[in-house]
């Protein structure tokens, strides 16, 4: 007789994200210098991405003007709040 037991689900692996040398780019506000000059960070994980791709509307802080009213109400809107929070709890765990 075998005795079965159950796995709990594996846990998401942790976001990683390291800027480049001279970046301080804020990824929650939009703000700061990219040493890059790229216009969207090529090494920010999809997760913390927190602006629109349609009309660059920022959910982590509500700046900018959604095309699709207010509050945004876009296909985009409800991953972009939760990629904000996301975002947040990132950012909050690097200090």
């Amino acid at each position: 007789m075998r005795i079965l037991r159950q796995r709990s689900a594996p846990e998401a692996p942790p976001l990683v994200y390291r800027q480049c040398p001279g970046c301080d780019y804020d990824l929650v506000t939009g703000t700061g210098n990219k040493s890059c000059g790229w216009y969207d960070c090529p090494y920010l994980p999809e997760e913390l991405k927190v602006f629109c791709p349609e009309c660059n509307h920022n959910f982590a802080t509500g700046e900018g003007a959604p095309w699709c009213g207010e509050p945004p109400g876009c296909r985009w809107a409800a991953e972009g709040y939760q990629h904000a929070e996301s975002a947040r709890k990132f950012q909050a765990g690097q200090h």
